[in-house]
């Protein structure tokens, strides 16, 4: 009866290693309606976000589908009990170049940002303090300055969470998907934020009063840049997987030139570029886009204005550009050529991204307006 005792906890064994397969599709359509229904409830979504959902969802119909072909139960004759009944998840050749791809693919299928709906009333306004431009946002929140406070919004405009804010002004702020916080730039130290327990931590390993002033901070998958507010600005690349290392450390004329000043730095969405802009007092200001080794792969001179200009990283690699109080936007393909020139009611002073159709932008008079696009 051993023997049978054996043969059944092997069977036992497989049984469940198909669960556990099995079980990866269920996680992620856990996921996506874990999303779904308090975005539904709040009445918290756009068009967008419905067709991102349904094409989520189809996908994992598919990988279900194709679950029967991907398990093979392999049998042997040798009484090696662990091992007499193998399960291993099969990656067929089209399974494979399939999610290699998919990323790729769903960047390419999302539609340009159309700024002719710019011409239309934003769908939501918010009064805040004019005096603090610094924006950033996630899929979901909004995080803004107003006077010593750190705002969070959604969507629809209605303010979530207020959290006082005791430290230096802030310089800039971006978010980390990869952290799932937002980080937070002064000129001298570095804060991440995690909304879900109100919880502000400085990051000591980046955070040094003893270097020059930073201005500008941006990040992607594990990456983050950071660049420093001066003529020939230096530009550092932090690893934020475990100890916080710094990676590299950028400086002319590598960064930019000795009389240049980096005004903005911005990864692409998919972390594949750099957009940068400089600006040379009294001279010119210009758009680069680069590689992640900082080789320039193309350059666009705009005249001088006094407030340069600043980014924004868009879907389909594209870059969005402005000065600040200034009615004109740019927008940059992502071969870094000039697209279309867009002239909005107001002056401009920073621009966002909810999730990758919701474009909020910070005006000059002092007021938050919310574009579905």
């Amino acid at each position: 009866m051993e023997w049978m005792n054996k043969l059944k906890m092997a069977a036992d064994r497989a049984r469940q290693e198909v669960r556990n397969i099995v079980a990866e599709s269920k996680k992620q359509l856990k996921r996506i309606t874990d999303e779904i229904r308090p975005r539904m409830a709040d009445e918290d979504y756009v068009e967008y976000d419905l067709d991102r959902w349904m094409n989520e969802i189809k996908q994992v119909n598919a990988d279900m589908q194709a679950m029967s072909s991907m398990i093979v139960i392999e049998s042997g004759h040798e009484c090696e009990w662990k091992r007499m009944i193998k399960v291993r998840k099969l990656e067929p050749q089209s399974h494979v170049y399939k999610s290699q791809k998919r990323s790729e693919k769903r960047i390419n299928e999302v539609k340009q940002l159309d700024l002719n709906k710019l011409k239309v009333r934003p769908q939501r306004r918010i009064k805040v303090d004019g005096d603090y431009w610094a924006i950033a946002a996630s899929e979901r929140d909004l995080l803004y300055c107003d006077k010593d406070t750190l705002c969070l919004t959604d969507r629809t405009g209605h303010k979530t969470n207020a959290l006082q804010w005791g430290e230096d002004c802030v310089s800039d702020i971006c978010w980390s998907s990869f952290l799932d916080r937002f980080l937070i730039l002064t000129s001298t130290t570095l804060h991440s934020l995690n909304v879900q327990r109100s919880e502000v931590t400085q990051i000591k390993q980046v955070s040094d009063k003893k270097k020059a002033d930073f201005l500008r901070c941006t990040c992607a998958n594990q990456t983050l840049l950071v660049s420093t507010s001066e003529n020939g600005s230096v530009v550092e690349e932090w690893d934020m997987s475990g100890e916080w290392r710094m990676m590299r450390r950028w400086q002319p004329p590598v960064s930019c030139q000795q009389n240049e000043w980096i005004m903005s730095i911005l990864l692409s969405c998919d972390g594949s570029h750099i957009g940068v802009t400089v600006l040379v007092v009294g001279q010119y200001n210009q758009f680069h886009v680069r590689d992640r080794s900082k080789n320039i792969l193309n350059t666009i001179t705009f005249p001088w204005l006094e407030y340069g200009y600043v980014l924004l990283s868009v879907p389909n690699g594209q870059w969005l550009t402005h000065e600040p109080k200034n009615k004109q936007l740019q927008i940059i393909d992502r071969d870094g050529k000039l697209e279309q020139t867009f002239t909005y009611d107001k002056g401009v002073n920073r621009t966002t991204l909810i999730g990758q159709r919701c474009l909020v932008i910070r005006t000059d008079d002092n007021e938050l307006c919310f574009h579905d696009l």
